[in-house]
């Protein structure tokens, strides 16, 4: 993902204040300095969010809140909101939309910071007991991912309930803080709000994710029962969720991954498409080893498009290639943006530029590009790409049990620890536990953000039809498919996904695109 301080969402007209409500002369003036205080401010944050993240300098976010504290507020909201209405100029207006998204997602996260403070100081705090030893809570994910024998991977994940049991007390108060704000700000519930906010029906994209669990339920099946006995010696009903982390460690094909080329291998795929990153002045890539600097790859966007920074600490093996390819995608689309305004640039809808990443990312599985830059056999190479679309399948699958148990959560669902564990149970496939219960408020994405990753895997298999389509399977190879993407990039964050999706040549963001592409990895990779 891209990491940025802010989260964008559509605020709906006629929430908060009359239709009827005059414009007064100096509204607009006011608009503008308010942007300009919520990109200085955006630009500070990320930097802050960058020095942490590759120096390990200590975070301070709070403390820029409270310098912009007159920013996030309901008579702000209602202002652009005012002007909004008043605005008869389509371009204009689009702007002002996006702006009232940010400052009403802003107000939500203000609210709420105290508590997700109090989350994330437990988190690095906590320990948990096992074999008599204290281990830090964090480490422990990392731990069941690396253990071999699964009684001890089990040991470790109900070692966990503890802590999930104190993190569980601040996240009910999330909860019903989020509930509360949600009428403050005139809605009738928080999916609702929700709705408005995202600009999409949460009811109609409910039928396509419950399409696509239904769809994808035989395949997905298939391959789980496949893949635990291959990789780990398991069958059902004794798998379990905590399994699941050493099956992703996929270490059997790390050797064709090695970390030493890894940012050769980036830049030469890049070259492909006629983009040379060394020449890039305005995308820097940090793959300097320090010891505070945290391992996971990531964007950050500062100063779009003058300063893009990419955070890697090159290690080895397939998960970190996919994490440099996926932040990369990021990058160029921020890199290459054209646009000026402020809300064109930072705060638009996320499901376009996570379909970037996705693109960048899923080249790792082209066979083409398998064939161009990796040894691997065709046999593994088979392998590869069968364990490949079931790692999507889960994903794909598990966000939309995500999505589906958060629309039932905030309509006050009853029981909802034991509806969340059921829905994810039935789309991943483990034997349910009562420890799984436990993270039924943990794995919980504010706002559905679950929804625009979903949206995102959907369009991403679109674009990348489109591209194969018109350049070829091995599009990543064509400088014309690279002006292409950069004719695409340069539009920033001015479209939204049902936008840009009919610009590629599609009516609709569809899961029939993905699904039929994972089929034909699954078919090679059976001949």
């Amino acid at each position: 993902m891209k990491l940025r301080s802010v989260i964008p969402f559509i605020l709906g007209s006629a929430v908060l204040i009359s239709s009827c409500a005059p414009k007064r002369s100096q509204d607009p003036q006011h608009v503008d300095s308010l942007r300009a205080q919520a990109e200085d401010l955006i630009k500070a944050q990320s930097l802050m969010g960058w020095n942490s993240w590759a120096f390990g300098t200590e975070s301070n976010q709070d403390s820029l809140y409270k310098a912009n504290a007159n920013l996030f507020t309901v008579e702000n909201i209602k202002l652009v909101q005012r002007v909004e209405q008043a605005e008869t100029n389509a371009v204009q207006k689009k702007r002002l939309t996006y702006f009232m998204r940010y400052l009403a997602s802003e107000y939500i996260s203000k609210q709420n910071a105290p508590l997700s403070d109090r989350v994330s100081n437990l988190e690095a705090t906590a320990t948990i007991t096992f074999e008599k030893k204290s281990l830090p809570f964090r480490q422990v994910n990392s731990l069941i991912a690396n253990e071999k024998n699964q009684k001890r991977r089990g040991g470790l994940y109900a070692a966990l309930d503890p802590v999930l049991d104190s993190l569980n007390l601040i996240h009910r108060q999330i909860e019903q803080n989020s509930q509360r704000l949600a009428t403050e700000l005139g809605f009738p519930s928080y999916n609702q709000m929700a709705q408005e906010l995202k600009g999409f029906s949460l009811s109609e994209f409910k039928k396509t994710t419950e399409q696509f669990l239904a769809e994808s339920e035989s395949s997905y099946t298939k391959l789980l029962d496949e893949v635990t006995q291959k990789y780990l010696n398991v069958k059902r009903p004794n798998f379990f969720r905590y399994d699941f982390a050493p099956l992703f460690r996929s270490e059997k094909f790390d050797p064709y991954f090695a970390g030493g080329v890894m940012l050769d291998a980036v830049k030469e795929t890049y070259k492909g498409l006629g983009i040379a990153l060394d020449s890039q002045r305005n995308l820097k890539i940090d793959s300097e080893q320090r010891p505070a600097k945290n391992p996971r790859a990531v964007c950050y966007a500062i100063d779009i498009p003058n300063d893009v920074r990419l955070s890697i600490k090159p290690i080895g093996g397939f998960d970190d290639y996919s994490a440099i390819f996926h932040e990369m995608g990021h990058g160029q689309h921020y890199a290459n943006t054209k646009e000026n305004a402020f809300e064109f640039k930072y705060i638009g809808e996320p499901t376009v530029t996570e379909n970037f990443a996705f693109l960048s990312e899923y080249m790792l599985s082209n066979q083409s590009w398998i064939r161009s830059h990796t040894k691997m056999p065709v046999k593994v190479e088979k392998d590869f790409l069968r364990f490949q679309a079931f790692h999507r399948l889960y994903f794909v699958r598990r966000y939309c049990a995500k999505f589906l148990y958060e629309l039932q959560l905030h309509a006050g669902v009853a029981n909802p620890e034991s509806v969340y564990a059921a829905l994810q149970s039935k789309a991943i496939g483990h034997t349910e536990l009562a420890s799984d219960k436990k993270r039924y408020l943990a794995d919980v994405d504010a706002l559905f953000y679950s929804a625009s990753y979903l949206r995102a895997w959907f369009l991403e298999a679109q674009l990348n039809a489109k591209l194969t389509k018109d350049f070829g399977v091995n599009w990543f190879e064509n400088p014309k498919a690279g002006e292409y993407l950069q004719s695409l990039w340069a539009n920033g964050d001015r479209y939204n996904g049902d936008e840009f999706v009919k610009m590629i040549g599609f009516d609709a963001i569809r899961p029939d695109v993905l699904m039929n592409e994972l089929k034909m990895m699954i078919l090679f990779s059976t001949k």
